[in-house]
């Protein structure tokens, strides 16, 4: 995996640093297209003195897809505007009217503001101006086509060229970009078919996992995924044996965060086997183990496991004691998310045991934390859960109440 990913980022920043070609073609699926982003991004990073705008968003149509890139650019244009002001430098101007005019070719406005941004760069030194056209999903090839076909430099390549650097996403079956590119014979374009498929990944990671010119930790980390990935395919038992042999290294090597990982793995994979009880011993060895680390994540899954496997076993008092770790934990993280899924769970786990009323005080809690960070979909939840406690209650006036506000949230999947 990791010569793989090497492979896409020494491609990637070669084209960034090569001077011959303006576009870069990446025929990719879906999956693939979110390791093209992190690898930019990570590119990004590494080069302060060149300019990348990365744009996901999917392709629909032509007009909708540059509207969003605009959209997105604008907001990243204030952003950097905030900070320059913070230092003292005076603000990068807007982008042209002429983005924004509908009566503009999707092509122009893009154009128009490729060439905005590129003379916002320095005029001393080398900088180069990364722009990422990479959609996780293109529904109109067509548009999606003519759009990229406007940025190529079919009469040579012009001034509003200079530094600029493109690359866009193609399809991998069929593709659609790269044939018509061939028919073309347009100057200053490069073809990439990365293979990231999960199959091609795995491979690599065991070539890696018994290769024995690299380091011993970089072998048991592409161990440690080989372990994930037999996981998430129901290979179980591969997947604890991988997790034995690693616990046992990292135990021994006394890296806590890493042997409370394997613990953890290895406790998700015996709960999928329905050995809940030893599921369980394996979530707690791991608490034991990260309590005297700084891995907060770790923490809270394993808490939140623990607290998850004791429900399944109907051992309720026990739950909520895990639950109330998470809920801590989480706090002390500052990660809301959790945290409410944790009150969620403690609620539950109260209102199993028949403490009806500690259950709703639990609930009502959460629902106003869920509130203050705006997360939707588990105040529906949790209101859900209290409209049934109030019903059974025959608690009329309080059930009407949750009953309206779940009526007045966005439906699933809305913002």
């Amino acid at each position: 995996m990791r010569r793989k990913l090497q492979e896409l980022q020494d491609t990637l920043g070669g084209f960034v640093d090569q001077r011959d070609h303006l576009l870069l073609v990446i025929g990719c699926h879906e999956a693939e297209a979110a390791w093209v982003h992190k690898t930019l991004k990570g590119l990004d990073e590494e080069t302060p003195s060149d300019l990348f705008l990365l744009f996901a968003h999917e392709a629909r149509s032509a007009t909708q897809y540059v509207t969003d890139v605009l959209a997105n650019l604008e907001a990243q244009l204030e952003g950097a505007n905030l900070t320059r002001k913070q230092n003292g430098e005076a603000p990068w101007p807007a982008l042209p009217g002429r983005c924004q005019d509908p009566r503009e070719s999707p092509g122009a406005r893009l154009r128009s503001a490729i060439e905005h941004v590129r003379g916002l760069l320095p005029p001393d030194g080398d900088h180069r101006l990364v722009w990422a056209l990479v959609p996780m999903k293109i529904e109109d090839r067509t548009g999606y086509s003519h759009l990229v076909g406007q940025l190529l430099p079919h009469d040579g390549f012009q001034p509003w060229m200079r530094s600029l650097r493109i690359i866009v996403r193609d399809e991998k079956e069929p593709p659609f970009l790269v044939p018509a590119l061939r028919k073309l014979q347009v100057p200053g374009v490069l073809v990439y078919e990365p293979d990231l498929s999960t199959a091609a990944l795995t491979d690599s990671l065991a070539q890696e996992s018994v290769d024995p010119a690299l380091p011993v930790p970089e072998r048991m980390q592409a161990l440690l995924q080989l372990a994930a990935l037999d996981y998430a395919h129901k290979r179980y038992p591969a997947a604890l044996e991988k997790y034995g042999l690693l616990h046992t290294y990292y135990a021994e090597q006394g890296l806590k965060e890493l042997q409370a990982l394997c613990l953890q793995g290895a406790g998700d994979v015996l709960r999928a086997v329905g050995k809940l009880a030893q599921a369980k011993e394996r979530y707690q060895q791991g608490l034991a183990v990260a309590v005297n680390t700084l891995a907060l994540p770790i923490l809270i899954n394993l808490s939140m496991a623990a607290g998850d496997v004791s429900l399944e076993l109907k051992q309720y008092t026990e739950a909520e004691g895990y639950f109330d770790i998470t809920d801590r934990v989480a706090a002390k993280a500052l990660n809301p998310y959790p945290k409410a899924d944790a009150l969620e769970k403690l609620g539950l786990a109260r209102y199993l045991r028949k403490d009806l009323g500690k259950a709703v005080v639990t609930w009502t809690g959460a629902a106003a934390f869920c509130r203050s960070v705006e997360y939707t979909a588990r105040l529906r939840s949790v209101l859900q859960r209290l409209e049934k406690v109030y019903g059974e209650a025959g608690m009329v006036t309080e059930q009407r109440a949750c009953k309206k506000e779940l009526q007045s949230l966005p439906r699933e999947g809305q913002t």
